[in-house]
């Protein structure tokens, strides 16, 4: 069947029939725009595709299906709350690391507010996966979704906790299958 090529700028899903010139002339995969304006609106994010990192040179592959280039972090606006890895250079989270130590593997009862948190959490997490799962769709790089992801966290005013917990370079882990 015949799959007409839609702009890649996230939440268009116009028709496309412009292609960025700079991915031609490093003969990457080609990446369409509906419009010049689409093409200008996304160009923030879709120009880290053309920063070459060789992450997996000799890593054998069992599939036709290859990782693509991982892009720079997101930024957080400033008023965002951070846990304590956010601006960390090793990405470890000391405060969790020191709570584990001290409790060891009991399980420690939350108090009222704590629980009150949890849900407020809870609630985001699902609003955010509800969004993501709507505007997920066939050929969608998960790349485009992180980038959903992480616009639907920053609006509600939280951190996107993978975000460098551990070096994780994105707001959200997601991988596809190869069936």
């Amino acid at each position: 069947t015949y799959m007409s090529i839609v702009c890649e700028t996230p939440g268009c899903g116009k028709p496309a029939g412009l292609q960025c010139p700079t991915c031609n002339k490093l003969q990457l995969e080609p990446s369409s725009f509906c419009t010049q304006e689409c093409f200008k609106k996304f160009w923030g994010i879709h120009k880290q595709k053309h920063v070459i990192v060789d992450t997996f040179a000799g890593f054998s592959f069992t599939g036709p299906l290859r990782p693509a280039r991982v892009t720079p972090m997101r930024s957080v606006p400033a008023h965002i709350e951070r846990p304590d890895y956010a601006n960390s250079k090793s990405g470890v989270p000391s405060e969790e690391e020191k709570e584990r130590k001290a409790r060891g593997n009991a399980i420690t009862p939350l108090t009222p507010r704590e629980i009150e948190t949890l849900r407020e959490v809870a609630r985001i997490g699902r609003d955010v996966l509800d969004i993501a799962g709507a505007r997920a769709c066939v050929g969608m790089t998960t790349e485009e979704l992180d980038i959903i992801v992480h616009e639907a966290i920053i609006e509600r005013n939280a951190y996107p906790s993978p975000l460098n917990y551990y070096n994780f370079p994105k707001s959200c882990c997601t991988s596809i299958n190869e069936v």
